[in-house]
């Protein structure tokens, strides 16, 4: 068992700490580079201490990814979602899913990408964080058109969440570019057609 499960303060301040000094790394000097040695020498802090938190390396990875989805799925839950206001809502999660995915953020993202092709853990942490997303926009659609049984749901979210997901690779590599907020307007009236279309499906 590792303290991912510590329940007291101190323990949970000291994972988070983990977490963020590995999130650095990464971000800086790329997956290869990251090693609990180096986070244990930043934090001072031996390298039992720190594998009781995250035993491997690969843990810390996936605990680090799994905390960007937490913020992904955080920004979801700061919007107050009403079948009159729903319009509105999709284009706000929308804008502030793209610009996560826009941030830094999207590299955490390509790394579990790329490990979920042969690793059976990041697959697993991947298919948990769609779940969750699937399960949340499945939510969204029944306040549009409770009249929907659940598999029409279902398929709908996948539908959205394919969109978002390929406009948010275009948005990382638009970032930049004079051109990123047109593009960013263009993804959110399509979600909102996507809402206008499931109003109409019988």
């Amino acid at each position: 068992m590792t303290a991912q499960s510590e329940q007291s303060p101190k323990g949970e301040a000291r994972r988070l700490a983990i977490i963020r000094d590995a999130r650095r790394i990464l971000l800086k000097d790329g997956y290869v580079n990251l090693s609990l040695r180096q986070i244990a020498t930043n934090l001072g802090m031996s390298v039992g201490n720190l594998q009781y938190y995250f035993p491997t390396k690969d843990s810390l990875v996936q605990a680090t990814i799994a905390d960007e989805t937490d913020r992904a799925l955080g920004l979801l839950w700061e919007i107050t979602w009403t079948p009159d206001n729903m319009e509105d809502c999709v284009e706000n999660a929308v804008r502030s899913l793209l610009n996560h995915y826009a941030s830094d953020a999207g590299q955490f993202y390509s790394i579990a990408e790329i490990h979920a092709l042969h690793d059976p853990d990041y697959a697993k942490l991947k298919s948990e964080a769609y779940h969750y997303i699937f399960g949340y926009i499945t939510k969204l659609i029944g306040l549009v058109a409770p009249e929907l049984d659940s598999e029409k749901r279902m398929s709908l979210a996948h539908v959205f969440v394919a969109i978002i997901d390929g406009a948010s690779l275009q948005v990382q590599l638009a970032a930049s570019t004079p051109k990123a907020r047109a593009f960013e307007q263009l993804i959110a009236d399509t979600a909102k057609a996507i809402i206008l279309l499931i109003k109409t499906w019988e």
